[in-house]
């Protein structure tokens, strides 16, 4: 049987700048992006006992807890933290998967036994290691199991802070009272399911007869091993969608939201040394691809392409939009006397140190800008860690305070 340990650090975004600056510590916070939607998009531990939570917006936070500090997100600050976790957990395993920013499984099966308590000697190891190499203020909870599964539910049920063990005796009456939503792989059609039958927890699905696969997720019988850093793979498209919180009626603004996700999603592409040749573009029910016989990463080119597709097909009214690039091409190498390489070479650099869309189209003038999400890798985590250039100032600067 093996011993797989799921490490989920505690209200990360908010804890991460709780540490950086002392004046935030014990307080609510809440973190946002620098401009755009009013969304947080992570609470502070403190927060979280108002009832905010990831999504809520900024109005309903206020409301919910008007002392509440609202702090701009930092992702490369977030990256740098991550990069100093991930090689704490590399100490005790060489088998580690990066599930997410701020979550990761180790495969500890065999270096367990290096600790005469074992796993939990180890758990406890590896939270003191955080607390001194990332900050006093930083908190993991740790769940121990024998599948992803089973680890990533343990470490949901004692947090913040918490150390959890499953063992094959005590699983079952440790999980029955957890909700089905709560458990990878069952997803919003499967919930609903259950729910018109009058399920709402593991414990009560296990008194029925359900199909197979179903079965299998509730009774957590569900394994699969842990997938290395080394073992990713490079992304095969790179896409930004946005939906708006009403109809966009004019055929200016959609197109403007248009060339605005291309700009992102091109900008990632230069990030990563990509370029691409096929270029989709969605808007609610509205599908145009493009395929193009040289590859580019050109925003410009790009935008052109997918606006002659919308203007044989004005939709209007549409709420969701969705640009994706694919058919990549990778170290992409433009010519150096290239001028208009040379000009988004140098956007890039100017928006990465002030922030994205410091400098932008003209065509996006007076418009709202739609900065990207900033919850996750934004599609890139191969890209994250295959790179030399993910370390960012801040982690050269020192995390701690």
């Amino acid at each position: 049987m093996r011993t797989i340990l799921h490490v989920d650090m505690n209200s990360y975004f908010a804890t991460a700048e709780q540490q950086a600056n002392p004046y935030l510590r014990g307080k609510p916070v809440g973190i946002i992006k620098a401009e755009g939607r009013g969304c947080i998009i992570a609470a502070s531990i403190e927060a979280k006992k108002y009832k905010i939570k990831t999504g809520c917006t900024v109005w309903d936070a206020k409301k919910l807890c008007p002392q509440i500090i609202l702090v701009p997100s930092d992702m490369g600050k977030y990256f740098a933290l991550t990069q100093r976790l991930i090689r704490i957990i590399s100490d005790y395993s060489p088998t580690l998967e990066v599930f997410s920013i701020d979550e990761m499984f180790a495969d500890v099966t065999d270096t367990q036994k290096l600790y005469s308590g074992g796993a939990l000697e180890m758990a406890l190891s590896m939270k003191q290691r955080v607390k001194e190499e990332l900050g006093e203020w930083m908190r993991c909870s740790i769940g121990i199991a024998w599948t992803k599964i089973l680890a990533k539910l343990a470490s949901e049920m004692h947090k913040p802070d918490g150390l959890t063990m499953l063992s094959p005796e005590n699983y079952l009456e440790e999980t029955k009272n957890i909700k089905v939503e709560e458990v990878c792989g069952i997803g919003r059609a499967r919930t609903t399911t259950l729910q018109s039958m009058g399920v709402r927890t593991l414990g009560e699905a296990r008194q029925l007869e359900l199909p197979r696969e179903i079965a299998d997720l509730v009774w957590l019988r569900v394994d699969q091993p842990v997938s290395r850093v080394e073992d990713l793979q490079p992304a095969k498209s790179v896409s930004r969608t946005y939906t708006a919180f009403s109809a966009l009626n004019a055929q200016r603004t959609v197109l403007n939201l248009v060339r605005n996700l291309v700009e992102e999603a091109a900008a990632k592409l230069r990030e990563m040394n990509m370029a691409g040749r096929t270029f989709c573009l969605f808007l609610d029910h509205f599908w145009a691809r493009k395929t193009l016989h040289s590859s580019t990463d050109d925003p410009q080119i790009i935008y052109d392409l997918l606006a002659r597709a919308y203007e044989q097909n004005p939709v209007t009214g549409i709420r969701q939009a969705g640009v994706s690039v694919s058919n990549l091409i990778f170290n992409y190498q433009f010519l150096i006397f290239d001028q208009r390489q040379k000009l988004l070479n140098a956007v890039d650099k100017i928006n990465q140190k002030y922030g994205v869309f410091t400098l932008y189209p003209a065509q996006l003038l007076g418009g709202e800008l739609i900065r990207p999400e900033v919850t996750g890798y934004l599609g890139d985590k191969y890209y994250r860690f295959h790179s030399s250039g993910i370390s960012s100032e801040w982690e050269k600067a020192g995390a701690t305070s």
